[in-house]
């Protein structure tokens, strides 16, 4: 079983392949990997309370997925409330990931 990093610093509703990283997450999670989606930058506007794909973060964390928003960039954008099962993080925390808690890194 591998550990896998997902970095999502695009804004998921402006790119179509976007979903293709939660699909990605997804699937490998299906497959026994311990996976963590990491949004960040505009990446974190997915993870707001009542958003379009809100309820795609929630079922993933429902999955078994870690589903973590970092702080600063959901305070730029003015997000107070997280999606059911995203929880806040910072950038300490995803160097330790990448350094120290996975296999794989993949940003998008």
């Amino acid at each position: 079983m591998s550990r896998y990093v997902i970095v999502t610093s695009r804004d998921l509703y402006e790119y179509a392949s976007s979903s293709s990283m939660l699909e990605l997450a997804g699937a490998l999670k299906h497959r026994g990997h311990e996976v963590t989606l990491y949004l960040i930058e505009n990446g974190v506007l997915a993870a707001r309370q009542g958003a379009q794909l809100a309820a795609r973060l929630s079922d993933l964390s429902q999955a078994g997925v870690t589903v973590l928003a970092e702080d600063v960039s959901a305070k730029a954008r003015g997000i107070e409330q997280l999606a059911e099962g995203v929880r806040l993080s910072n950038m300490d925390e995803l160097a330790d990931l990448i350094v120290d808690g996975c296999d794989k890194v993949i940003w998008y």
